[in-house]
């Protein structure tokens, strides 16, 4: 017999997979039910109804992107490397979920909003964390990581859409956006090899 996480899990998955193909609109408890091979009774005993599922299945999204981001947090890498490296994970993460979430553009961006509050807040401390750490190395000169990291954070929000639509990318290899991004972040930050050249 399945455990309660496991059957959980599954309806969730499976309800992401038939939102992501068809829409929100056009799925029922039922369909969710018959593909996930379970009784209705069964589904509504974990959900009350599709949004609630839709809202777990982006909640299990956001997880992903946050254990992604935690990836590179625990790695061995120097703090300048670590820092683009989590720009890069975290767009590429997020990219992958919305093009996957294709049918769910207007119900996604709205409930996204809601559940990553908590996302947010662990991502401006990861930033922290980085920054922090290079300029206990001698890596940053910057006076506050705290405002370092948060305007890093507001930052990566706002190129987050054109980077997810390929506008970013579209004239642009991405050698190239990758190379300029780490310029940018690292001059901001005070990295050291930067003011040197300069």
């Amino acid at each position: 017999m399945a455990s309660t996480a496991t059957t959980r899990d599954l309806i969730i998955k499976v309800a992401r997979k038939l939102f992501s193909q068809q829409g929100i609109g056009n799925i029922t408890m039922a369909d969710i039910a018959e593909a996930a091979n379970k009784s209705r009774r069964t589904v509504y005993t974990y959900f009350q109804s599709k949004e609630e599922l839709l809202e777990a299945s982006i909640e299990m999204e956001v997880k992903k992107i946050s254990a992604a981001c935690t990836r590179v947090i625990m790695s061995n890498l120097p703090p300048d490397k670590k820092i683009i490296k989590l720009i890069f994970v975290r767009l590429q993460s997020t990219r992958s979920i919305v093009r996957r979430n294709s049918c769910l553009h207007s119900d996604y961006t709205l409930i996204v909003e809601h559940i990553r509050k908590s996302f947010d807040a662990k991502e401006i401390a990861l930033f922290r964390h980085i920054i922090t750490e290079g300029k206990q190395m001698g890596l940053f000169n910057t006076e506050s990581p705290d405002l370092a990291a948060r305007f890093l954070h507001f930052c990566l929000k706002g190129i987050e859409m054109p980077f997810i639509n390929g506008i970013m990318s579209r004239n642009n290899d991405d050698k190239f956006v990758h190379a300029f991004t780490e310029k940018v972040v690292l001059s901001a930050l005070g990295h050291t090899a930067t003011t040197n050249k300069q």
